[in-house]
């Protein structure tokens, strides 16, 4: 179940931050506004959050701070001066100021772990494994956001599922050209079969 999270709405550091990764992976920002939400709360939701001092926080904002770290990393490889990227991205995160392409890089250095592991957020830190996957993660929630039913479910979206209502026809059926449901089709309710005995058909 996706529901409305205050993270969502109030940390905006983490909000442009993973709307900057879903960006540069779809290389098209059309609806990204609308996937980087689903990619939040799935993160919130499915994997696991830090604790710290008894506060529990959201994995989508370690991972908005995992692709902080990742990007200075990459600055640091790549030995060279960058701008911030204001008129894209006007709140503070290294991650979402890169371009598009550096982004990708940066996500490529989480999958050959060459980032400080001891340096990691919560729960990264010294976790190779959870680290590494972060790159297909973010990925796989991505397409699974702009490909599902999630862009066409417009004001309520975060609502429970039996309240969702598709408000607007998503991404994926337009670029199929699927006409959306249909209701009132006949259903296959059997096969009509010759009967010897009763010398007729009979409906099975």
């Amino acid at each position: 179940m996706i529901k409305l999270l205050t993270s969502e709405i109030l940390d905006a550091h983490t909000r442009i931050t993973i709307q900057a990764a879903v960006d540069a992976i779809l290389q098209a920002s059309p609806m990204d506004e609308v996937v980087y939400g689903y990619v939040i709360a799935v993160l919130d939701q499915t994997l696991p959050s830090s604790i710290n001092q008894g506060v529990t926080i959201p994995l989508s904002k370690q991972t908005a701070n995992l692709l902080d770290i990742a990007a200075i990393q990459l600055l640091y490889i790549e030995r060279k001066v960058y701008f911030y990227h204001t008129w894209a991205f006007p709140r503070k995160g290294v991650f979402s100021t890169l371009s598009r392409n550096e982004r990708l890089m940066a996500l490529n250095l989480l999958e050959r772990l060459e980032v400080p592991l001891e340096s990691l957020p919560e729960p990264f830190t010294n976790n190779p494994g959870l680290t590494q996957s972060m790159k297909n993660t973010i990925t796989q929630l991505t397409f699974l956001g702009y490909y599902s039913e999630w862009t066409g479910y417009g004001s309520t979206r975060f609502n429970r599922h039996e309240y969702k209502r598709i408000e607007y026809f998503p991404i994926g059926w337009i670029q199929t050209k699927y006409p959306g449901p249909a209701f009132g089709y006949r259903n296959l309710r059997g096969f009509l079969l010759g009967d010897p005995k009763k010398g007729g058909n009979l409906h099975v």
